[in-house]
């Protein structure tokens, strides 16, 4: 398959996905977290990649850290 037979709308899985995150709390140990609500999509336009988009929408009041 080359780039420009990738075309479509492709949703994203999020029972196989993760949205985690790692940052460091004053710098001496680090906070892992992750958000359990989010969706998103990609359209993709193998033909012409400037116009293929990409949008994920997380719940921010998902966090669990």
């Amino acid at each position: 398959m080359t780039i420009n037979e990738l075309n479509g709308t492709y949703i994203l899985d999020a029972s196989h996905s993760t949205f985690s995150f790692v940052t460091r709390h004053a710098m001496v140990t680090k906070v892992r977290g992750s958000f359990e609500k989010f969706e998103g999509q990609a359209i993709v336009d193998g033909s012409s990649p400037e116009t293929s988009s990409l949008s994920v929408n997380i719940d921010v009041a998902s966090v669990t850290t």
